[in-house]
């Protein structure tokens, strides 16, 4: 009986060999480089971060009453934590804002900003939410423990100006403020609405050539 020719051995399987990345190119060879590395995966996040959600700015919410012992950011807006108020119906002077006084200039700003700062230094203060303005701020009317309203306070010392349409009595603060020549009234200072629309008193502006 003849016999059947025996079979040709089947090919070994063998574990495929780590490709080393190489600078360069080879025929037969997967060819990397991290500089490549790293452009396409900066590429790669970039085109992930343009796809994304776009989240629209929202307003604030309404704040509940706030209490405890804020820091003044400037002359009428406190901060307890990662929320701010406006003082509602009092617009001081702005932090960087200056006034002349007796023909020199004063930086009235600052001493806004330490008027407030004095204020709110010796107790707790609570605040309570009003309104809120076009900025997307909530604005409060602001007491101390001692029941002191910090915003008509700062209008009568003469650091802030009356906002009669919020808080109409305010402007009677403000009319003695002015006739006793009290903070800034005792020279010469733009509304601090004006100031921030870019208004400046003719002492204060710049000319460029």
């Amino acid at each position: 009986m003849t016999q059947p020719l025996a079979q040709p051995p089947l090919p070994t399987t063998t574990a495929a060999r780590p490709v080393t990345a190489v600078m360069g190119t080879a025929q037969g060879h997967v060819v990397s480089s991290p500089w490549r590395n790293l452009a396409l995966g900066v590429l790669a996040a970039f085109m992930a971060f343009a796809a994304g959600p776009v989240t629209p700015a929202q307003a604030d919410n309404w704040f509940e009453p706030l209490s405890g012992k804020p820091r003044a950011v400037d002359g009428d807006t406190l901060e307890y934590g990662f929320k701010r108020v406006d003082l509602y119906g009092a617009d001081s002077l702005e932090r960087f804002q200056k006034c002349v006084v007796s023909g020199q200039s004063t930086a009235c700003g600052a001493d806004a900003w330490q008027a407030i700062t004095n204020l709110i230094a010796k107790t707790p203060v609570r605040c309570e939410t009003k309104a809120i303005n076009r900025y997307k701020r909530n604005m409060a009317i602001c007491r101390n423990a001692n029941g002191v309203d910090i915003g008509q306070q700062l209008v009568a010392m003469g650091w802030a100006v009356a906002r009669p349409d919020e808080m109409p009595t305010y402007a009677a603060a403000e009319k003695s403020a002015k006739a006793a020549r009290r903070g800034a009234w005792a020279g010469k200072f733009i509304d601090p609405l004006q100031w921030r629309r870019g208004e400046r008193l003719p002492e204060h502006k710049i000319s460029i050539y």
